[in-house]
């Protein structure tokens, strides 16, 4: 993984990656620091830590789970 933040000065950007990354399917998302700051403070709803807190809340006991292969491939 490589991240960069930086200040555009300008709507052009040149992103120059690590030779690795090179040959490679690479994925480039830009957003402003302070929206994705702004959606932690507000709660997004699919954020990791609201996922742990329902966990937390709701716990599960898979004590005595065994899992039944050919009933999972029933159609």
């Amino acid at each position: 993984m490589y991240r960069q933040i930086i200040i555009p000065e300008n709507t052009q950007l040149l992103l120059q990656i690590p030779e690795e990354f090179v040959g490679k399917q690479v994925e480039v998302i830009a957003f402003t620091i302070k929206d994705a700051e702004s959606l932690k403070k507000e709660g997004d709803p699919y954020s990791l830590e609201k996922a742990l807190e329902f966990f937390k809340a709701h716990p599960i006991s898979l004590k005595n789970y065994k899992f039944n292969r050919e009933r999972a491939n029933e159609r």
